[in-house]
């Protein structure tokens, strides 16, 4: 199978879509790639002198504490029933209707504003703007439309949770491997129940690897 760079990804991927798609959903488990990608896709579009508007998922997460303070009762995979704090693999752990906003004003060639989490600024979200990029787990959850290009992006367990140890986030970088194991685990159990599935909608599915090249999955448009 042939792997891609990030790079190379990007620069395919634009020219295709390129006057044919406004928005650019990315999903996919944790530590999978997402924001790299997203990067990636940003930096080819900004080198043809084009803008583009880029939304985190995590902007529009309820609070930690709040998520904490309830149960989630879900379904997993062999049908069993469970409870677990509100995780980004559940529907009701983000502010969907906010983020519903911003695409409902762009297809109406509106650009609006919205406020980021940690630095409480307000961000211009531009209707002008070519392409705009939502990424995070949560995009499974927001509908798509004829101007909305989905890419799935997976990577594998031990992957990552090797980028789970490495990077500064969650305070997982202080916890032991047995431990980031463990969390992972778990994550992974509801992603594979609640997310997965949803993984049909997207048009691209890309497997990150070890060295964050990419893998083609699945290409129902015949990009690659």
């Amino acid at each position: 199978m042939q792997s891609y760079s990030g790079k190379q990804v990007a620069k395919k991927f634009i020219d295709f879509c390129l006057e044919r798609y406004k928005f650019i959903f990315i999903s996919g488990n944790g530590g999978a790639g997402k924001t790299t990608l997203s990067k990636d896709l940003i930096l080819e579009i900004k080198s043809r002198g084009l803008e583009v508007n880029y939304i985190n998922m995590d902007e529009f997460v309820l609070d930690t504490k709040m998520r904490k303070s309830g149960k989630k009762v879900w379904i997993d995979v062999n049908k069993n029933t469970r409870e677990s704090e509100y995780t980004t693999s559940f529907r009701e752990s983000y502010y969907l209707n906010a983020a519903e906003v911003i695409i409902y004003s762009l297809n109406k060639g509106q650009g609006c504003y919205f406020k980021t989490k940690k630095s409480n600024q307000f961000i211009e979200v531009n209707a002008l703007a070519p392409f705009t990029i939502i990424e995070g787990v949560g995009t499974a959850f927001l509908e798509k439309n004829t101007k909305t290009f989905g890419i799935f992006l997976m990577c594998y367990r031990e992957i990552e949770i090797n980028r789970r140890i490495s990077r500064a986030r969650d305070g997982e970088h202080n916890l032991s491997r047995d431990e980031v194991e463990k969390k992972c685990n778990e994550r992974n159990e509801q992603f594979e129940a609640i997310i997965l599935p949803e993984r049909k909608r997207f048009d691209l599915e890309l497997s990150s690897q070890g060295d964050y090249s990419l893998n083609i999955e699945r290409d129902d448009l015949g990009i690659f």
